[in-house]
Order: structure tokens, then C-alpha cells, then sequence
């Protein structure tokens, strides 16, 4: 193992070590705040939100990087251990590993002289949570620097492969309603769960559908997460309630996502839009995006899920996905990253923040 993939697997470990299921994050916040050193300096510190830059420099392109320190409850899976070429424990993957990657990158560029590329970075909490938990608005709100942002690069676990854009995620309840009574006379009764079963039918039957945006194939599906109903093993129930997840691509903007999910429904279903974060946009065009794709020999898949890309391109800045964790990995009782991809991740960027590409 080099020296370098030797520090960016304990600098996980350490990451990993420290418990930080969302909305419980104090300890790793403050841990990776200290791990920032000048020059690099406080541009922005909100509510689970940092942002680190050095002065900026004229016309220099702005290259941030950018991760959630935050995971989702442990199983059993911390402290983690070092073993068989991979970091193991709870956000390993999801995405410790990438933090790790940026804090070590961030650290060694504060002792070089400043390059042709201006590098920040954005380190924040709550990403596991719904979106009315997100911290990134605050950001955009009241850091004007972001906006002088080239490309953001989301540190998400990407199997070392740029992910372009995001599908956008709708989560709806949707409540249906009968007369109670007993399962022994169910003639007397009108049964909520038999309403939500054929109600849900065209939700149960419907085709996913493939979007193929800058050659990139991204696909609409809509799943049945879950359905609560029933107060007793010998009573028809009058209330049931299905919860609905739509993941759409970016050529559906969230009022249409809303309008395709309700022609799925019966026209008298009581809908409530739980949440609705819209899909983020293909800028693999970028400048910087083509300079960490050459200089790592990177493949470019469509994300087919949401990150926060899209909050960086709803506003019109440039990002994409990419990171050494595994997605097959992240959020698994075994969550792993190989160190392997630590170093990969971290050379790729390092030629990137430096110049050494001959795009930027």
C-alpha cells in the first residue's frame, strides 16, 4: 500500500469511527471542520453547512468540492475496520470515503502554491433526511461566491464513474377511505385496503419509461413504498394510506412529475405531495467536468438517483457526480470501500485542481 493510500484509508476509518446518523451529527461536524487548514478559510457556516475557500483570484475557474458528512443508522456496522483492501463500516461508501478523499486533497493543496484552478470546499449534514431538511438553500441564499462556482463535484458513491445529473424524487400519500365493520359481515362494511388495492393498480402496472438526455439514459419509475391500514385482525378497516415514490428524469420538471402521478390515481384520491425535489441537469460539458474525465479515463452513466447536483443546477452551476464509493455498497449492513478507489478518486482530482490536463 503507497503512502497516500495508506492516509486516505485511516483518514476513513477516522471519518467512519464517529457516529453520524443524521440530525445527530455535532461530533463529526466540529471533527471535520477542524481538518480544514489555511488558507483555507470560512466563506460560509450555516446550519450544517461549510464552506472553505481560498481568496479568490480573478477569472480562475472555481472547482468545489463537495460532501455530506452524515449517514443513515448504523447496523451493527461501527467502528469500522481496515481489512481485505477496503475501509469497512457504516458510510464507508455513502460517503465517508469520498469526505476523506476531499479533506486530504483540500489539505495537501494548502501547502502548494495556489494553481491555475481555484478549489473549494463544501462539506454539510441532514442529506440522508427528506428535502425539507436540506441545508444547501441557506448556502445559495446568502454565499455569493457559490455562484461563482465552474463545476461542484458531489463526492457520492459512483463506482469511479462520472454520474451526470439526477432524476428529480416526488414522495405523495395518498389516503383512501371506506365504512369500518366486521370481517364476518364485510357485506356491512366497505374495506379502505380493497379501495387502495384497485387504486393502485395502474401505480402497480405502470412502465418505466427510458429518457435518453445528452446520451445518457435515465428512467422514470414510480413504486408503492408503503401502505398502512387496519386497526384489528376481525375488523374491516375504513382508512388506508399508501405512500408513493415517482423518480423522474431531467426532462420532467416537478409540476409535471405531479401531473403524471395524479393521472395514475382515481380521480377522487386524496393526494398530499410529501415532498418534491426536481431532477438536476447534464452539464457534462463543463469544462472541468471534460478534465476529470480525460485525465481518469472515466466512463459517463446518467444518475439514476437524486443528489444534490440538483440544487447547484437548478441555479444554473455546473455538477456531476463522482466518487470512489460503491453504490452497490452504500447503505448495506457491509458497507465497504476499496482503498484502491480512495487513491484513484484523489489522483484524478488532484490533476484536476491542479492544471495537469491540458482542458482547463
Amino acid at each position: 500500500m503507497t503512502a497516500l493510500a495508506d492516509r486516505l484509508a485511516h483518514r476513513t476509518l477516522e471519518l467512519v469511527d464517529i457516529g453520524s446518523e443524521s440530525l445527530h451529527e455535532a461530533e463529526i461536524r466540529e471533527h471535520v471542520r477542524a481538518l480544514v487548514p489555511p488558507p483555507f478559510a470560512p466563506v460560509f457556516e450555516g446550519d450544517d453547512v461549510f464552506f472553505w475557500a481560498r481568496e479568490r483570484r480573478g477569472e480562475q475557474p472555481l472547482l468545489v468540492l463537495a460532501g455530506h458528512y452524515d449517514t443513515v443508522p448504523p447496523q451493527d456496522n461501527v467502528p469500522g475496520r481496515i481489512a481485505d483492501g477496503a475501509v469497512h463500516g457504516c458510510g464507508a461508501s455513502d460517503m465517508k470515503g469520498g469526505v476523506a478523499v476531499a479533506l486530504e486533497l483540500v489539505r495537501e493543496l494548502a501547502t502548494l502554491p495556489p494553481g491555475p484552478v481555484d478549489v473549494g470546499l463544501l462539506l454539510f449534514g441532514r442529506e440522508e433526511l427528506p428535502p425539507e431538511h436540506d441545508p444547501l438553500p441557506a448556502l445559495f441564499d446568502r454565499c455569493p461566491l457559490v455562484a461563482e462556482t465552474s463545476l461542484a463535484i458531489l463526492l457520492e458513491p459512483t463506482d469511479l464513474a462520472i454520474h451526470a445529473g439526477c432524476v428529480g424524487t416526488l414522495t405523495a400519500r395518498v389516503t383512501f377511505h371506506g365504512v369500518s365493520g366486521h370481517s364476518a359481515r364485510p357485506w356491512l362494511a366497505q374495506n379502505a385496503l380493497h379501495a387502495a388495492i384497485e387504486g393502485l393498480a395502474r401505480v402497480a402496472t405502470f412502465e418505466r419509461r427510458e429518457a435518453v438526455i445528452d446520451g445518457l439514459a435515465f428512467h422514470e419509475v414510480v413504486s408503492v413504498t408503503r401502505l398502512h391500514g387496519g386497526v384489528a385482525d376481525n375488523v374491516v378497516p375504513d382508512r388506508a394510506v399508501a405512500t408513493l415514490n415517482l423518480r423522474y428524469p431531467p426532462d420532467r420538471d416537478p409540476a409535471g412529475a405531479e401531473e403524471l402521478l395524479r393521472s395514475l390515481l382515481p380521480t377522487d384520491a386524496m393526494i398530499e405531495i410529501a415532498g418534491n425535489s426536481p431532477p438536476g441537469a447534464v452539464t457534462v460539458e463543463a469544462p472541468l467536468a471534460r478534465a476529470l474525465q480525460s485525465v481518469g479515463s472515466l466512463q459517463v452513466e446518467a444518475k439514476q438517483a437524486w443528489t444534490n447536483v440538483a440544487d447547484f443546477t437548478a441555479r444554473g452551476i455546473p455538477a456531476i457526480n463522482f466518487g470512489p464509493g460503491a453504490t452497490r455498497y452504500a447503505h448495506r449492513r457491509d458497507e465497504l470501500v476499496e482503498i484502491a478507489s480512495l487513491e484513484r478518486a484523489y489522483l484524478a482530482l488532484r490533476r484536476v485542481a491542479l492544471g495537469e490536463t491540458g482542458v482547463v
